[in-house]
Order: C-alpha cells, then sequence, then structure tokens
C-alpha cells in the first residue's frame, strides 16, 4: 500500500495501469464491455431479482498482472473483493483412516491440581463402595465423572479410573466396553499389570484367543509366579488350534459353495474334482472325476 493510502492494493504505477486498462476496452474482442453497465443489466433486475456481474478475466497474450485485473473489476462493478466461501462438495483432506487429534486441554494450575484431585479421589471412593454392593452402572457413573476431570497430570488414576470402569462392564457382561477400557489402562500405563490380566479374561470372554494368550504371557513377564497366567498357557494353545482348525473347515466349505455355484452351469459341481496327496512330496494334486 502507498503511504498516502489512497490504493487498497499494491499494484503497477497508475499511468502503465491505466494504459493497459484502455489498451484491453479497445480491443474489438472486449467491445461490448464499453457498453454503460445499464445496458448489460437483464429483465428479471426489473423485477427484483439482482443478477450478478461477470468478473473480468484477461488474457494472458493482454497482461499477466493481477492488479490490473483486480483494477478493471473494481473500475466496472465496485466489486470489493472478498474470500471465497468454501464450496459444499469441497472434499475432506484428511487422509482415509486418519481423524484429526482432540485438542490437548492446558494443564491444571498448582492451586488446580489440589482441588481436581481431591475431586477425582472422592468420586472414586464413591465408585469403589457401589461397586462392592454390586451397583455396576452407578459405579460406572462415578468413575466416568473422575475421568472427564483426569488431565494429562492425572494420567495414572485416569488409568485405575478405566481399569475399575472395565471391571463394571465385566459385571454387566459389556466384554466388548471392558475391554476397550483396559486397552485405555493399559496405554496409560504399559506396566498396569491387573489390567493386562483383565483384558486377558475379558478376550476369553470374546472368543479372541489368540490375543489373550498374548495378554497372559505379557502377565507372566511383569509377574512370572501369576497363577492365572501360568494355567491360561497351558490350557490355551489346544484351545486356539481347535478354533483355527474350525475357522479353516468353515472357509473351506464356504469356497465349496463359491464353487458349485460357478460350476453348476456346466452340470458340475466340486465333487467332480478330487485333491489327492502326493506322498514323495507331500504336496497335493486336483483329479478330475467323471459323473457316474
Amino acid at each position: 500500500m502507498s503511504e498516502s493510502g489512497d490504493s487498497e492494493y499494491e499494484s503497477a504505477p497508475e499511468d502503465a495501469v491505466h494504459l493497459e486498462f484502455d489498451k484491453f476496452f479497445s480491443h474489438p474482442a472486449n467491445k461490448e464491455l464499453n457498453k454503460p453497465i445499464e445496458e448489460t443489466k437483464g429483465s428479471s433486475e426489473e423485477e427484483g431479482d439482482t443478477v450478478e456481474p461477470q468478473l473480468v478475466k484477461l488474457s494472458p497474450k493482454t497482461t499477466t498482472d493481477s492488479d490490473i485485473e483486480k483494477l478493471i473489476n473494481e473500475k466496472l462493478y465496485k466489486i470489493p473483493p472478498k474470500e471465497i466461501a468454501p464450496s459444499e462438495d469441497a472434499v475432506d483432506a484428511t487422509p482415509l483412516g486418519e481423524t484429526l487429534a482432540e485438542p490437548t486441554l492446558p494443564a491444571y494450575t498448582d492451586e488446580e491440581l489440589v482441588t481436581v484431585k481431591e475431586e477425582v479421589l472422592s468420586l472414586k471412593e464413591l465408585g469403589n463402595s457401589m461397586f462392592r454392593t454390586g451397583h455396576h452402572y452407578g459405579a460406572m457413573a462415578e468413575y466416568s465423572k473422575a475421568i472427564e476431570l483426569c488431565r494429562k497430570q492425572l494420567d495414572e488414576t485416569r488409568s485405575i479410573l478405566h481399569a475399575n470402569r472395565a471391571a463394571c462392564h465385566v459385571g454387566c457382561e459389556e466384554f466388548k466396553e471392558a475391554e476397550e477400557d483396559c486397552t485405555t489402562a493399559i496405554n496409560l500405563n504399559p506396566q498396569y499389570l491387573k489390567a493386562i490380566l483383565r483384558r486377558a479374561q475379558v478376550r476369553e470372554k470374546l472368543d479372541s484367543l489368540t490375543p489373550a494368550l498374548d495378554d497372559y504371557k505379557r502377565v507372566l513377564e511383569l509377574d512370572r509366579r501369576n497363577g492365572p497366567s501360568l494355567e491360561a498357557i497351558r490350557r490355551l494353545p489346544p484351545l486356539i488350534e481347535a478354533q483355527q482348525e474350525k475357522m479353516k473347515q468353515e472357509c473351506m466349505e464356504k469356497l465349496q459353495d463359491l464353487g458349485n455355484l460357478v460350476l453348476k452351469p456346466f452340470g458340475l459341481s466340486t465333487n467332480n474334482f478330487k485333491m489327492v496327496q502326493n506322498p514323495e512330496t507331500g504336496g497335493y494334486n486336483i483329479q478330475f472325476q467323471q459323473n457316474q
């Protein structure tokens, strides 16, 4: 902006701008623009509708100075520059599978921390009392209130609260929610043995046997004499093997159904194909059998 403040833009010297301005309007292709603005109004304006002016776009052959383009639009339509509003069809640029991070709340002051910690511990004790008397949903509500008050300075306490709320979910047989709370507790405190053990037991309830076994092994890394974990690492491997065999069988049945669907138009089925193991290599060969 010039020191006098007369111009809104930092632009080319005024004489050069007006020279380009006159050159633009004298060109035959731009003859219509020399007409008064009133002549470009349509009948719809007489009926009260507003006609949006068509902004001038200079040809690259004429000039590449964007300041001249701004000047022409200002002189023609007195249109001030404005920000372009985002389109309703605008595409979210957030990469797939990613979410915007939640803003981190500022830390409590020392004085605030003392007050908040007292309130959190009071809610925790109330939740513990309700849990001991079998009021799982009431205890869950108190733990949730306490969790809402926790910030970074109280991560250890928040980890305990999530583990306690997981125990409430277990009491209500809400095993998926219990697993989520245990995971949050472990993320806040990776050495939290009780939360890891609880998640292992919950994953067994969810029939997620392999992840459960991984958790039991993690517990034993922290406590080699943990009884439930020692028992689980002996009990689970054959169950996992049987589970995987069952899944394999179900997968084969689905493939067989798909094969029959494809072969049916040809008068064939998967029964026409037999897998025979090669005793020398241990591999399998597929043999075709005609219908009897």
